[in-house]
């Protein structure tokens, strides 16, 4: 048995795993491997060097100070995050990166960048938190539009989430086949087309296989998403996530706002800590097919309000194709809206709230009533006649 930890990125979510990670290590939790994206890296190996609140101390402190993060910075350097100020000062001398501890920790740590002239994720293993490791967590969170490129070992970087958002595939094949992930995103979520890409093709003209990796990232990562989701249903993961959109952007100023979100993940990671201790150690089995099938419900569910012409077959199709649900939705002639869905009732719950949530679908009513599985159905289909 080899244990990892998968951290993702998404810049201030990135405070959400602060939380859980500082419970880990409170509670002594160790992996024999990690890998961190983006966020992911720059936060997540303060588990490697055991720093206990280490990256929720700096972003509180100085997330106000422009050296840290600001426009000035962007139009001046080309960098909206401050390179010098955010490795050099702040791990060096205002908050010290314990470069010793993260050596000796015999735990492999990976963090993964985007070379920007393959598309493709580049994986580094950091070997003892110096200056070449530190420039690489650098790449991997370096966005694109408001980063420079980061030259290094001969290659180009951009931030790991473009490639690689979330990157378990990767920790499989360095043999790692009990993995814990921490996703920032809640049950759910689903990644739109990205709206700058007029702006990014423009930018990014002379990089034209990074484009197509950006243009076709948010099918990758939803497709990653549903990959998780299948695993932790069969046990084989252990995942946590956020228990509903955290509502910060990728820039906050507010530590107040930076808090909250931290003690979010402190407060999803007390309330799995056990469950995670029986999944790390040597007594747990991963779920046979038919355990598995037991917790898998199907549901005749009828909508009432304001549910046709607004897209709701379209969105509940996106629902169940980003919770990996099958079964069916169409119109009915009294202006009502009929699904049948079979997973699991979280994942049906969650797909109805995602269903919800579109700003022209309002929902007064809602019918449920448990109806036989469907165990030959393998897709979610719309009648659109």
């Amino acid at each position: 048995m080899k244990t990892s930890l998968i951290m993702e990125g998404g810049a201030m979510r990135g405070l959400f795993t602060c939380g859980v990670i500082d419970v880990l290590m409170e509670n002594g939790i160790e992996f024999d491997g990690g890998i961190g994206i983006s966020a992911g890296a720059v936060f997540g190996c303060n588990f490697k060097s055991r720093q206990i609140g280490r990256p929720r101390r700096y972003n509180e402190t100085y997330c106000k100070d422009p050296r840290y993060c600001s426009i000035r910075s962007l139009i001046t350097t080309g960098d909206l995050y401050g390179v010098d100020f955010c490795y050099r000062e702040v791990p060096y001398e205002l908050d010290k990166f314990d470069s010793k501890a993260f050596a000796e920790n015999p735990m492999k740590f990976y963090v993964g960048a985007t070379d920007v002239k393959t598309g493709k994720c580049v994986y580094h293993l950091c070997s003892d938190g110096g200056e070449n490791d530190n420039q690489w967590m650098r790449a991997s969170a370096s966005m694109p539009l408001v980063s420079r490129i980061v030259k290094l070992d001969g290659y180009e970087l951009l931030d790991g989430g473009i490639a690689d958002s979330i990157p378990l595939e990767f920790m499989e094949k360095e043999g790692y086949d009990r993995n814990v992930v921490v996703l920032t995103q809640p049950l759910g979520y689903t990644k739109k087309k990205n709206s700058l890409l007029p702006l990014i093709r423009m930018r990014m003209r002379n990089y034209p296989l990074m484009v197509e990796t950006m243009a076709n990232r948010h099918i990758v990562y939803n497709h990653q998403v549903r990959d998780v989701l299948k695993k932790e249903k069969k046990g084989e993961v252990f995942v946590i996530r956020p228990p509903e959109d955290l509502k910060i952007g990728r820039v906050e100023k507010d530590p107040k706002e930076l808090e909250r979100v931290y003690q979010i993940g402190r407060r999803e990671a007390e309330k799995r800590l056990e469950d995670l201790k029986y999944f790390l150690s040597p007594d747990y089995e991963i779920r046979k097919d038919d355990e598995v099938s037991k917790e898998t419900i199907r549901q005749h569910i009828r909508f009432f309000g304001t549910v046709q012409g607004v897209g709701f077959r379209f969105q509940a199709m996106m629902a169940a194709d980003a919770l990996g649900l099958t079964g069916w939705v169409k119109n009915e002639s009294d202006g009502s809206v009929t699904m049948e869905i079979q997973g699991s009732k979280d994942e049906i719950d969650a797909a109805i709230e995602m269903i919800d949530n579109s700003r022209f679908i309002e929902i007064e009513r809602i019918l449920r009533t448990d109806i036989p599985l469907e165990e030959h159905e393998s897709s979610f289909s719309a009648d659109y006649w």
